[in-house]
This record gives structure tokens, C-alpha cells and sequence, in this order.
């Protein structure tokens, strides 16, 4: 007969029992050594009696071939894992989207788990095991309940076609007002480690770009709406330098002259609109037609002297007063 178990062990099964029993079935397939009871316990965070209890529910109610083999619970090897493979490129971009992921949110986010434990599975040996370290460590970030909670509702707004009632403070504002919105895109921006949402605002009467974090509270309504069928995500970041859309494109002139630097722009692909051009004199000319916000503002600050604006003159003078500012705030505490 099974024990119940106590109520500490209700209150601190973070997963839940069905994610729990998929993510031990995925950890020990992917797992050729076994892991034994009292690792997976310090994983999932529950007691020892828990994890006992999993693997009986495992074997009679699953039907997953789970077995002790000297101390470690491990899977029968003729046990059939989804014919699902990947060439090693594949795997490779796979490995890369978790580290980006884990850079990209600095938080654990049980769906990020999730969704590499399964991929995983079907990964070589030595990627797969590189994944489940990266998943380790996500497992010890914090956890934003809020933001987690705020971006399903929003996924299911955009999914659904359904309108979404939010609460949502602005950078400038002093409180947070109420909006009705209709998502059109979801976009993850990895500087600002969070995502957009790119939605018609009934408030404004125009398509706005809304931060996830700033959204204090999301509310799925029943009332439907229809993306237009001419809007394109791509062609929206068109002219953005990251993810804050809005404004005119303008001609962006930029003098580089640190050999160094040279390379670095030769290397990356910053915008789609930039080009490179080699003067007599050794320098690099970068020309980009973008649209001139805080976000570019930043990049071209954090190259300090390295990069020089030549046009438009608006930003190269935007450049000069901020450049002044700094200035002044270092020789104030000298």
C-alpha cells in the first residue's frame, strides 16, 4: 500500500506531480548511469518517500520500464524513445538555444526546462549532457511567478485571437493605467533580457510595443479580434534598431577608425541596412538607415570614442550633450 504523503512534501513539490514524473522519465532516459533515489529527491525537491512513490507510479502506471540496478533507478534499454534525429549541426543549435535562453531570461522558467529536457532526449551523449548541466544551473536562478504568469496569458491571447485586458506602467509614467490590447507578435529582445509584445492598444488607437515586465496584470477576455493580414513582424523591426519600433528611418552616417573595432563590425551583422566602406585614409565608413532611438542611443554610447556619428547632425549633437553630461557627473565627484 502506498503512503500519503505529509504535508510538507505537498508544499514543497514545486512541479507538480505529472511534470515531476515526465522530467524523471526524460532525465533517466537521457541518463545511461542511473540516478539514484537520494539525487533525484535533491533535484525535484522532495522527499525520498516521494520519489519512491514516482517510480511505482512510473513503472504500474506509465508502463515505464524503471528499474534498481545496484542503487541507481535507471531505464530498460530496449524501452523506445520518439524516432526523432537530429544531424549535429542540429543538435548544435540546439545546445546554443539553451545557453542563449539561460542568458537570455537570468531566471528559472520551468517551460525553458521543459521544453530542452524533452530535446535532450534525442540528442547525442555529449550535447545532451551539456544541456541538462545548463538546466541545472537555470534550476537555481529565481523564480518570477508574476512574469511567468503575465506571458502565458499574453501567448494566449495571441494564440487564441482573444483580447487582453492589461495593467501597464509605462517607463515614464507615475501609475499604471488600464489597456485593452490585441497582440499581433511576441519578440524576445536578449539586451533587455525580456520580451515585447507588439499589440494595437485601443487606448492609443495605434499598434504599440509593450515590455513584458512592465506589465503588471494580464487578463484574457472572450471578446475576439483579427491580426490584419498585411502586418509583418519582420517588416515592422525593419527600420529598429532592437525591438522599440516607431518613429522615421533616417540615414545614419558612423566613422570608425580603431583597426579593432574595424573588425568587430566586419564580423557581426548589427542591422540588415548596414554596409561597410574602406576609405584611402584607413578609415570605415558604416552607413544604416534606422530609426535614431534610446536603444541605438546606447550602442553608439558604448563605444565611447571608438565610433564617431557624422550624420544625421540631430544625433550627432544628442551624442555631444550626453557625452557633456557624463562629463559632468565624473568631474562632480572628483
Amino acid at each position: 500500500m502506498r503512503s500519503e504523503p505529509d504535508l510538507g512534501e505537498v508544499m514543497n513539490d514545486r512541479l507538480g506531480k505529472t511534470e515531476r514524473l515526465i522530467r524523471i522519465w526524460l532525465l533517466l532516459a537521457t541518463n545511461p548511469s542511473g540516478c539514484t533515489v537520494k539525487e533525484l529527491a535533491d533535484k525535484f525537491r522532495v522527499n525520498i518517500r516521494t520519489i519512491y512513490r514516482d517510480m511505482d507510479a512510473l513503472g504500474t502506471d506509465l508502463k515505464v520500464p524503471v528499474y534498481d540496478d545496484k542503487g541507481k533507478w535507471t531505464i530498460a534499454e530496449n524501452h523506445v524513445l520518439p524516432p526523432v534525429r537530429f544531424t549535429l549541426p542540429e543538435a548544435l543549435n540546439i545546445f546554443l538555444a539553451a545557453r542563449l535562453m539561460l542568458r537570455y531570461s537570468q531566471r528559472y522558467d520551468p517551460n525553458i526546462d521543459a521544453t530542452f529536457t524533452k530535446l535532450s532526449t534525442v540528442l547525442p551523449s555529449p550535447l545532451a549532457a551539456q544541456v541538462r548541466k545548463t538546466l541545472d544551473w537555470m534550476e537555481g536562478l529565481p523564480k518570477d511567478e508574476k512574469r511567468l504568469r503575465v506571458l502565458a496569458t499574453v501567448a494566449e491571447g495571441w494564440v487564441t485571437q482573444k483580447k487582453l485586458r492589461i495593467v501597464y506602467r509605462s517607463l515614464v509614467a507615475e501609475e499604471p493605467v488600464e489597456r485593452v490590447i490585441e497582440p499581433y507578435y511576441i519578440e524576445p529582445a536578449a539586451p533587455e533580457h525580456d520580451s515585447y509584445v507588439i499589440a494595437y492598444c485601443h487606448l492609443r488607437k495605434e499598434v504599440r510595443t509593450f515590455k513584458v515586465a512592465r506589465i503588471e496584470k494580464a487578463e484574457l477576455t472572450t471578446e475576439p479580434y483579427t491580426i490584419p493580414p498585411d502586418f509583418d513582424a519582420e517588416k515592422f523591426f525593419s527600420s529598429s534598431w532592437r525591438v522599440i519600433a516607431g518613429g522615421e528611418a533616417r540615414k545614419v552616417r558612423l566613422r570608425i577608425v580603431d583597426p579593432e573595432i574595424m573588425r568587430i563590425m566586419e564580423e557581426t551583422v548589427w542591422h540588415p541596412s548596414q554596409t561597410l566602406e574602406m576609405h584611402k585614409d584607413g578609415s570605415m565608413m558604416m552607413p544604416l538607415k534606422v530609426t535614431p532611438s534610446v536603444d541605438f542611443l546606447s550602442w553608439l554610447l558604448g563605444w565611447g570614442e571608438k565610433i564617431e556619428v557624422l550624420e544625421p547632425r540631430g544625433l550627432r549633437e544628442e551624442i555631444m550633450r550626453t557625452a557633456k553630461k557624463i562629463v559632468n557627473v565624473y568631474r562632480e565627484r572628483r
